[in-house]
């Protein structure tokens, strides 16, 4: 039966504005369209160009290539379609916010480009990227305002407004008790020293070493945890090695086996993986069962009051849309 998944749901804004909250990535030129109109669509009077509906498609395309995914040819209709709605929506909720007086500082503005700016080591790379995705810095500007005024209308219209009871959170809990199926769990700590797969037998040995100098300490009453943090070459290394409760499946057969198979607090021998060489010790385990309301109560909170969220903005823009004169000419 499948398990309750502790799920992430987006924030609303994430629908209206989700191509804008991506990371600056380079892409090519957009497929160009030699019969294309002049715009995309016309919201009460503002032209959407159909250049920036093929700059956002081919952002969004290269997106979900990025993520593995691959569009079938009989659902490209569709994501143009999403695309472009997607553009409708947020002309829509920034027309309003400026009904509204709601103004984004300049400073603001140039705060957030200059936290952008931060991911580049230097200006020369910002502007390349800015040029590979054929975007200036006033129009990465715009969108930043844009963005901001979208967001403070959502968060005054509908986030603010959204709560969720305990009566609710309850309810859910108590009629999906399938969802919150936990498997067998083990929470382990190791120590990693890395080696390739294709690392020599000298490589190999001296990998070895290290953990068996390590695990003579351990006998002699040197804690797993420091030992860890000092020599580990995982980024789990920072927390003692610890990390934390996983099921079956979720890590590399090797190390799942050991791990499962260890008494609490042994330590293991040397075990062998594509990542290196460990010495694994099984903290906890915690046998199959449901997990307990107080456990889960805070994400199924979050969960179900995003979900109002999305559901209220839904809503919200099919009000706006109603009140619109909204042109579209993509096909």
């Amino acid at each position: 039966m499948k398990r309750f998944q502790l799920w992430q749901t987006a924030v609303a804004v994430a629908i209206v504005c989700g191509i804008m909250l991506m990371p600056l990535m380079a892409v090519g030129d957009a497929a160009k369209d030699e019969k294309a109109p002049v715009n995309a669509a016309v919201v009460n009077g503002k032209e959407i160009a159909y250049k920036d509906f093929e700059w956002e498609l081919d952002l969004y395309m290269r997106r979900l290539q990025s993520q593995g995914m691959q569009i079938p040819e009989h659902l490209q209709v569709q994501v143009r379609q999403e695309v472009l709605d997607d553009l409708v929506n947020r002309e829509l909720i920034f027309q309003e916010s400026a009904k509204q007086g709601i103004a984004i500082k300049p400073e603001q503005v140039d705060q957030e480009l200059a936290a952008i700016k931060q991911r580049y080591p230097e200006q020369k790379q910002f502007d390349a990227i800015l040029e590979s995705m054929q975007m200036t810095e006033e129009k990465l500007k715009r969108q930043i305002a844009q963005r901001s005024a979208i967001t403070a209308l959502i968060e005054a219209e509908i986030v603010s407004k959204v709560a969720i009871g305990d009566k609710e959170v309850k309810s859910f809990y108590d009629d999906n008790p399938n969802l919150f199926e936990r498997p067998e769990e083990v929470r382990a700590r190791h120590i990693l020293i890395k080696v390739e797969p294709d690392a020599d037998a000298e490589a190999k040995a001296e990998a070895r070493k290290t953990l068996d100098d390590i695990k003579v300490k351990l006998a002699a009453g040197e804690d797993f945890a420091a030992l860890a943090e000092a020599n580990s070459q995982c980024p789990s290394a920072s927390n003692g090695g610890d990390l934390g409760f996983f099921s079956k499946g979720k890590m590399v057969p090797a190390f799942e086996k050991v791990a499962f198979e260890l008494a609490p607090d042994a330590v293991s021998d040397v075990v062998e993986t594509d990542f290196g060489y460990h010495l694994i010790q099984t903290v906890e385990r915690r046998d199959a069962g449901t997990m307990s309301f107080d456990e889960v109560q805070p994400k199924i909170a979050t969960n179900l009051r995003n979900e109002k969220i999305q559901s209220e903005l839904v809503l919200y823009l099919e009000r706006l849309r109603k009140d619109a004169t909204v042109e579209t000419f993509v096909k």
